[in-house]
Order: C-alpha cells, then structure tokens, then sequence
C-alpha cells in the first residue's frame, strides 16, 4: 500500500509515466516503451500490497528518472503535496 497521504499524488505519477511512455511510442522508442510500461504495470501491484510499500513506490520513479530525465515529473508529482 501506498501511505494514505500518498495515495493521490501516487496516481498523478502514474499518470505522468503513463503519458510519457504514450510520448516515447508516438517517438518510436519500442524498448523504452517497453522499459516504461514494466514499471508502469508494477506500480499498481505497490499499492494494492497490504504492507507499506511507499518508498518502493518512490524508488521505482527515481529509478525511471535516473534512466530518462523526463520522468523527474513523476517523482515530483510523487513528492508533491497534492
């Protein structure tokens, strides 16, 4: 799970990896389409868990914007107060 004061701001980064991988399909970008969207598909899994998986949750965007700078976006939507 997701911290309860997390929970939102977890799906706006979501949201931000989801469109930025739809930006590197339309760009053509296959293997990092495919790098993105398995992370994308674990994020969900992270919430649902019945254990405190926040930090996780975090790693997994710093591990996308450590790769590609362009998902800082989702780290800081992640780090936001929403």
């Amino acid at each position: 799970m997701i911290e309860s004061k997390k929970q939102r701001n977890a799906l706006a980064a979501l949201n931000a990896v989801l469109v930025l991988a739809r930006s590197f399909a339309y760009g053509g970008e296959c293997a990092e389409v495919a790098d993105v969207l398995d992370v994308a598909e674990y994020l969900p899994m992270l919430m649902l868990d019945s254990a405190d998986r926040t930090a996780d949750f975090r790693e997994q965007l710093v591990g996308l914007a450590k790769k590609w700078p362009q998902f800082a976006v989702a780290v800081e939507r992640f780090d936001g107060s929403m």
